[in-house]
């Protein structure tokens, strides 16, 4: 736990609680946020189409009761301060309507509003409106409300007390109203339970690299986590309204594993309305849905791996293989490296000394016009960086660096085979340039019956085994000595064998993705 978020613990008062008795599991639904953003879809229309498409797919009886609007209902206030929707979209002006009509259908209704004085989107805000709005949403018939932070105060203390404001005005309707707190950071998981039914620990995911941020900020948050109460590290993601595909499909379906370890909201962020049968099939497994539901409410802890995030990855040097993390394109126009499956540019870090692998190959935007990102190859085999012409890409334990140019340790070759670059001299010859993207995680959560989830996750860019040996498993209480059943919930008819050494290998898992989930269950038996 960072000093921040041991500080704002002291400084905030938790005797007062969100005690509305919800989300005693996390809750389950739909967010219409990257489905349909501010666009054509943000209507009354299209949001009852959805509620219709939630029931005709099965999605609402197999627990996605939560129909939520996000950002871009609003217009303004009247006169006497009651928030009212675009009339263009929301025809009465209100949203009991949609309300009404999402309660026909057996599901809540939810909405959106921020603690600032403008939403995300440039709405109205709730600042000094938290009374009135409560009222309003409760006379609306709303179930549920996510505020978000933007045009907002940073200090920590007004932003507990704003949410506070907003977590009293919604108690003091009578309604129950499960209240998510939207504050994108980790230091809102220890007083989160105090305020709200859910609070997000971590930015907007977006993307792949968004998923892979968020479940690194999850580890060590686990304590913060129970019924009533749950970390939140953002929306599920899937194909947009207008047929955008944010993440892949098995990307997809790795994202709902992990949220269901890590106990986090279950909220569908995509179309309901063009949705493909693989996506669907991965919200309506019903044993992935149990672990996310299941009444101990303890959240996944990773147990083996490190952060997953790519987000400025040193480059570093590893004995040449020919495999893709080791690829490399050189880009005449851009003169830049790129990384064959990333695609993204070696550059030098915060314009200063170490060699990283940037996300993209921008050509403006950055250090000095990108020169960070220029690099060229000279006859005599030295990478000159076009940011600092005196100095060249060098190698110093096992990573690269800059430095002055005439080093042994800087002078490369670039295999036009291989597409690799490789190190010219000994005892480095055998190295070359590559990426220690990603890589692989194991987590596991306990369940209420006494058996545990794991998810075995690979997010590097090639396939691999990933192994849960007796230290990993030491860790959520799989002893060696002890026999546990195994069962796949994503292949219900395999067949595996039983763990009798504290040892599992999934084998062979996809790159960027592929993933499996187990539930390993002890058996009466004790191997002696």
């Amino acid at each position: 736990v960072s000093c921040a978020m041991r500080c704002v613990v002291a400084t905030f008062p938790l005797a007062i609680a969100l005690d509305n008795g919800l989300a005693r599991t996390p809750a389950m639904g739909y967010n219409s946020w990257y489905d349909v953003l501010c666009g054509r879809g943000i209507s009354e229309e299209i949001m009852k189409y959805t509620a219709d498409a939630m029931v005709s797919t099965g999605l609402r009886d197999a627990g996605y009761t939560y129909l939520n609007l996000d950002d871009c209902w609003a217009k303004g206030r009247h006169e006497n301060g009651t928030v009212f929707a675009d009339t263009n979209s929301f025809p009465s002006g209100t949203l009991k309507p949609l309300a009404d009509y999402v309660h026909s259908r057996g599901m809540l209704f939810g909405t959106y509003s921020d603690r600032g004085t403008k939403t995300c989107a440039g709405r109205p805000g709730a600042q000094g409106f938290e009374e009135i709005d409560a009222q309003t949403y409760a006379s609306w018939g709303v179930d549920y409300l996510k505020e978000d932070s933007c045009s907002a105060s940073d200090d920590h203390n007004v932003a507990f007390q704003q949410y506070a404001k907003m977590r009293d005005a919604l108690n003091a309707t009578g309604r129950p109203i499960l209240f998510s707190l939207c504050g994108w950071n980790d230091w809102y998981a220890p007083v989160g339970a105090s305020l709200g039914n859910s609070y997000r620990i971590g930015p907007d995911d977006t993307n792949w690299p968004g998923i892979l941020k968020n479940i690194d900020i999850m580890s060590g948050l686990e304590q913060y986590a129970g019924p009533g109460g749950w970390n939140d590290p953002c929306l599920l993601l899937s194909k947009s309204f207008e047929g955008e595909l944010t993440v892949s499909e098995l990307q997809s379906r790795a994202q709902f594993s992990m949220w269901a370890v890590l106990a986090a909201p279950l909220l569908i962020s995509g179309s309901v309305l063009n949705m493909s049968q693989y996506v669907l099939d991965t919200y309506l497994n019903k044993d992935v849905i149990a672990v996310s539901q299941d009444p101990l409410g303890k959240q996944g802890l990773r147990i083996a791996g490190g952060n997953l995030s790519t987000e400025d990855v040193v480059a570093t040097v590893t004995t040449c293989s020919g495999r893709q993390e080791q690829q490399w394109t050189w880009d005449s126009p851009k003169k830049g490296y790129i990384q064959a499956v990333t695609g993204g540019c070696l550059s030098v870090a915060d314009c200063d000394a170490d060699i990283i692998l940037w996300p993209e190959c921008p050509t403006s935007g950055c250090c000095e016009d990108c020169a960070n990102m220029v690099f060229e190859m000279s006859e005599n085999g030295t990478i000159k960086s076009g940011q600092k012409g005196d100095y060249c890409v060098a190698v110093k334990d096992s990573q690269l660096e800059l430095q002055l140019c005439g080093s042994n340790h800087a002078v490369w070759r670039y295999d036009n085979k291989s597409r690799s670059l490789r190190h010219q001299f000994a005892p480095d010859y055998d190295l070359c340039v590559g990426v220690s993207a990603g890589g692989t995680n194991v987590w596991g959560r306990h369940l209420a019956n006494g058996s545990v989830a794991v998810v075995f996750l690979n997010v590097s860019p090639s396939p691999t085994d990933v192994v849960c040996d007796e230290g990993c498993f030491g860790q959520i209480g799989v002893k060696k000595g002890e026999e546990w059943k195994v069962r796949d919930l994503w292949n219900s008819s395999a067949v595996l064998p039983n763990i009798v050494d504290a040892t599992f290998t999934a084998s062979m898992l996809p790159a960027d993705g592929g993933h499996m989930m187990i539930v390993v269950s002890k058996t009466p038996e004790v191997i002696v």
